[in-house]
């Protein structure tokens, strides 16, 4: 019947009608044939016949034409329905087939109702024939891991409660009982009463990406070196020896405590440290600019021991990296002894000039970065030939340990002391003005006049102080510091002297 309806809607109007008309002549001169034998007793009846053609024509013409136009519309409607309905079996079949390759199953729960909707990759995800049985909340459940349970449980409870999308990733337990790992999402639905009446989710499996993490936690773990997966702010992954080093048995506790490894940098100068990256800046990305050499840490082990790393950076993806820190702390130690050697007058400790020629310039450009000015103070043992020849070259020795010491407990921690030759040395210290450089001088300048020396009882200095103007280069600002310290000595001795603008 389909087939005959299917038929007569492709043809046109016209050709329709006639068919039909005359069908229902033909129709018409049978019936009026045996009316007239039945009636008169013959066949032919000129008026019957006359009826029985005129009658299809001018009335069943139009009823048929008509009816021609209901049932090519109501053919079309069908056509179109069978369509639709093909369209949507194929499109259910790609839905299907997608869910299938990406371990993806979709839910839905009609919380008025108790029903539960399980697309057939769910089932399939829980080990399952697709519709096997009818999904209930309760046979889900059922297929959540026993130690799952209660956390996804509480999960989607919380969910409903605040009103709020939720994501967790548990285990199944599979019916022929192997253990799957799976990403759950859900979002709800609710009234204009604000009461949920549908929930409605995904659910991936994540197995074999769970597998692999395992395989790239077991490759981290035979690491020596502290190893780490971070995007520079949270750390995502790290090894046994970053458990080890910082005390801790699981990630999980050390992220209860700190954020990131970054935050455990010793701010030390000769270190790569959180305070020289900009504010909107990423660590790692500071830390790659740098040149391999610069790229060291210096962190402190939870028993307080610290330790020096060399930090190499390698991308993972667009936002991870994989970090690595290898100790290099007996090397730096060597290698900061033997600057500490150098950097080192070796009769008095303090700064040697070498030291002064080397780091200069760091000085400076941190005391910009601090919106401080550079004090210099030069000063110089007054009459200190004649120490050494009253009291020979061992006892002048003496004294200038001994004032190097006096100068370094009146001075702070962050001022510097430099040996510049002979009795002269020379003080770096940062000064908000000339002002309170002449204060700081003229402290040293008492300390030194009131400290009792053996042997020589006392020693006095004199003192020339400049504020270091960026426009002029360091070495003219010594030489007008070292012109104050002149008329110092002109002047009297034991005095402090602000040199010329």
């Amino acid at each position: 019947m389909t087939r005959i309806l299917s038929y007569i809607s492709k043809l046109k109007i016209w050709p329709f009608v006639f068919i039909f008309t005359s069908l229902a002549t033909l129709l018409a001169i049978g019936v009026i044939v045996l009316e007239s034998y039945w009636l008169t007793g013959g066949f032919f009846d000129s008026n019957l016949m006359t009826v029985a053609l005129i009658t299809p024509l001018f009335v069943g013409g139009p009823i048929l034409y008509f009816l021609a136009h209901i049932i090519r519309y109501l053919v079309s409607i069908q056509e179109s329905l069978r369509k639709i309905e093909e369209e949507l079996t194929k499109s259910n079949k790609r839905l299907s087939d997608a869910q299938e390759i990406a371990h993806m199953g979709f839910w839905e729960f009609d919380i008025e109702t108790d029903k539960l909707f399980w697309s057939d990759e769910v089932y399939r995800i829980f080990g399952l024939k697709p519709q096997e049985f009818e999904a209930t909340f309760e046979g889900f459940m059922n297929y959540v891991h026993p130690d799952d349970r209660e956390a996804l449980g509480q999960e989607y409870k919380r969910s409903l409660e605040e009103k709020s999308f939720y994501h967790i990733v548990h285990r199944t337990l599979r019916k022929d009982g192997t253990v799957r790992f799976v990403d759950e999402r859900c979002e709800h639905t609710y009234d204009t009463n604000g009461k949920a009446i549908r929930s409605v989710g995904i659910v991936f499996d994540i197995t074999d990406r769970i597998a692999d993490e395992q395989k790239l936690q077991r490759l981290f773990d035979l690491q020596k070196n502290i190893v780490i997966q971070t995007d520079g702010k949270s750390l995502k992954k790290a090894n046994l020896s970053f458990l080890h080093f910082f005390g801790y048995d699981a990630l999980e506790d050390f992220l209860k405590e700190h954020d990131c490894i970054c935050d455990l940098f010793e701010e030390d100068a000769k270190f790569f440290h959180l305070k020289k990256v900009g504010e909107q800046e990423n660590w790692i990305v500071a830390l790659e600019l740098l040149p391999k050499k610069e790229r060291v840490v210096s962190i402190a082990s939870r028993q307080g021991q610290r330790h020096i790393f060399s930090v190499s950076v390698n991308r993972f993806d667009d936002d991870d990296f994989i970090v690595s820190f290898t100790d290099i702390s007996e090397t730096m130690e060597e290698q900061m002894s033997l600057q500490q050697r150098v950097s080192r007058d070796q009769l008095t400790g303090a700064y040697s000039r070498d030291f002064f020629q080397t780091h200069i310039h760091d000085i400076i450009e941190n005391a910009k970065k601090r919106k401080m000015s550079l004090g210099l103070v030069m000063l110089d043992i007054d009459h200190f030939k004649r120490v050494n020849d009253t009291f020979g070259h061992d006892v002048g020795d003496v004294v200038l340990t001994h004032l190097v010491a006096a100068v370094k407990y009146s001075i702070r921690s962050t001022d510097l002391l430099i040996r510049w030759g002979g009795e002269e040395f020379l003080l770096i210290i940062e000064a908000e003005s000339m002002e309170a450089l002449g204060r700081m001088a003229e402290h040293v300048r008492q300390r030194v006049e009131t400290e009792p020396f053996d042997r020589v009882e006392h020693v006095t200095c004199s003192f020339g102080i400049v504020l270091h103007d960026v426009n002029e280069t360091i070495d003219r600002s010594i030489k007008r510091a070292d012109v104050a310290l002149y008329e110092a000595k002109e002047g009297g001795r034991n005095k402090v002297v602000w040199a010329e603008e």
